[in-house]
């Protein structure tokens, strides 16, 4: 039997939520699809995606009984809709980061664990098969030890209403190179670049992390660039692989024995894989209750606060 579905925010990365739960409901996975926006035009954007529409969260948890309630809404709203809605789900899922600051964090998972419930925040590129793929042949040392980590993500997009590139973008930089290091914790980070818009929000950033070992990662992300840039470049002691993130199944390998790319095979949208994974803790496959990890979590959340800290330095000091 498949599960049942909320939504909570359909604007342009809800509505990519919706259409990958569409998907998983003509296979049966899941039953019904609910959503709820502060918009109420939305409702007829979404005609044939939805079972059903509200304005208010309160409605749509009052109307059906969810086994799944996701947050796809800005992330100054995270905390306070989690704290309230995870009395009427056994699954919560909250789109990346899980809030504004580490305290936001805790007050989120120790409600969580409190409750006996179930929470993913959304670090999709943790369910990136040519990542994932990546990471195995790191482990098995194919380019010796790895020493660097270089993400790129620029895109030619206009920035967002209130655009924050460290909560959008960045983050994404700062978890995967901690989960391709092993999870182990950044020593040091530093601001190389930043720009703003006329109205002094952040829309493009270059970001250095240091870990222990003399390992390092370097994040460039942002909007209205010229060319999109998805790339991931891992550099080891023996050699490197680089992942290129849209449209792509193979990863390439340069080390003294090969120049070639692994193609890998049946490759799925990670946001796909995000959802199969919800829907397999709800129905008890996976061992952990909170992914990723609670300390995986604060960590990226501690960094990402001194990140943002360094920002308003730097916006001050301009």
């Amino acid at each position: 039997m498949g599960v049942k579905v909320g939504i909570i925010g359909c604007g342009r990365w809800g509505t990519v939520h919706l259409n990958t739960l569409n998907s998983l409901k003509k296979i049966g996975t899941v039953s019904e699809i609910h959503a709820c926006d502060l918009i109420p035009s939305k409702e007829v954007d979404l005609t044939g995606l939805i079972d059903s529409f509200c304005a208010n969260w309160q409605t749509m948890v009052e109307s059906v009984d969810l086994d799944i309630i996701a947050i796809v809404t800005p992330v100054e709203t995270h905390c306070e809709l989690a704290l309230q809605v995870i009395d009427y789900c056994k699954v919560l899922f909250i789109e990346k980061p899980i809030g504004l600051t580490q305290l936001e964090a805790s007050a989120i998972i120790s409600k969580v664990e409190e409750r006996g419930g179930n929470l993913l925040v959304g670090h999709i590129l943790r369910f990136h098969d040519l990542i994932n793929q990546a990471n195995n042949l790191i482990s098995k040392g194919t380019i010796g030890e790895l020493q660097r980590v270089d993400f790129s993500r620029i895109t030619t997009r206009a920035p967002p209403k209130n655009p924050n590139v460290f909560d959008a973008l960045a983050i994404h930089g700062i978890d995967t190179a901690c989960y391709c290091f092993g999870e182990i914790e950044p020593v040091g980070a530093s601001i190389d670049n930043l720009s703003f818009n006329n109205k002094n929000q952040p829309i493009h950033a270059r970001i250095s992390l240091e870990f222990p070992g003399a390992k390092e990662a370097s994040i460039d992300v942002g909007w209205n660039g010229d060319l999109e840039a998805r790339e991931i470049v891992f550099s080891g002691s023996e050699g490197k692989m680089i992942v290129e993130m849209k449209n792509s199944n193979s990863i390439k390998l340069l080390t003294k024995e090969h120049d070639k790319s692994i193609v890998i095979e049946n490759t799925q949208l990670p946001l796909k894989r995000e959802w199969e994974y919800v829907i397999e803790t709800l129905n008890g496959k996976n061992s952990s209750p909170i992914y990723p990890s609670p300390s995986s979590i604060f960590q990226c959340m501690k960094w990402l606060e001194e990140i943002k800290d360094k920002m308003s330095i730097i916006s001050v000091d301009d």
